[in-house]
């Protein structure tokens, strides 16, 4: 069973978060905190699957810790679902690049959130059309100077031609699902080949800050 810890702003609503996810029977929330610093700890502890965390937190914000769970000499390393109170999209995509692996909006329904946990344990990450639209646009931006001197497949800054093609469906409104049987791939495959451009974005020399994904 997919295990969990939760690093939420909230004292009232993360105990109705964590009972929802335990409630499931299929993911165990195995620590709860609302500081950067427990989290750690109980990072350290538990590893678990995967850390469930708002942007900020009791005691600041959390970019910093996810850019140090993407360190290359880390040996355990949980998948990471950013909770966000609204759909923002520039909040939403300074998140993706810090090292989120996908994210979830606390309007959406419960069964949305349990789905979502289930996917990043598969190693799948969630994607919406506003997003894969932003994405499109972010990368479009180094298409010019750097396909002569690197091959895409390498290229951290580049998208693959299947990379750019799952965003431009996803960006015309296909779930995940329906692009998988027009494509007769597999639905972990194309959700696969969303975290690998969510981790392409974690490249941000705009910020001066590169960062292996």
């Amino acid at each position: 069973m997919p295990s969990i810890v939760l690093l939420q702003r909230d004292h009232e609503a993360s105990p109705r978060l964590r009972a929802l996810i335990d409630g499931s029977g299929r993911l165990e929330v195995v620590g709860l905190t609302h500081t950067v610093v427990e989290a750690e700890s109980l990072l350290r502890v538990h590893r678990p699957d995967i850390l469930v965390t708002d942007l900020r937190v009791q005691d600041g914000d959390v970019a910093h810790l996810l850019q140090t769970l993407r360190r290359p000499d880390r040996r355990a390393r949980p998948h990471v679902l950013v909770t966000l109170v609204s759909h923002d999209d520039a909040v939403l995509l300074d998140a993706l690049r810090a090292g989120a692996d996908g994210y979830w909006v606390h309007a959406r329904s419960p069964d949305t959130l349990i789905a979502t946990l289930e996917q990043l344990a598969r190693g799948e990450s969630p994607m919406s059309p506003l997003i894969a639209r932003q994405l499109l646009d972010h990368f479009d931006q180094y298409r010019p100077h750097t396909a002569d001197t690197m091959s895409d497949a390498l290229n951290p800054l580049v998208l693959t031609g299947t990379e750019r093609e799952i965003l431009q469906w996803v960006a015309r409104g296909y779930l995940i699902d329906e692009i998988a049987q027009q494509w007769h791939a597999s639905v972990h495959t194309l959700a696969c080949g969303i975290r690998r451009v969510y981790h392409k974005l974690q490249f941000d020399l705009h910020a001066n800050s590169l960062s292996l994904a």
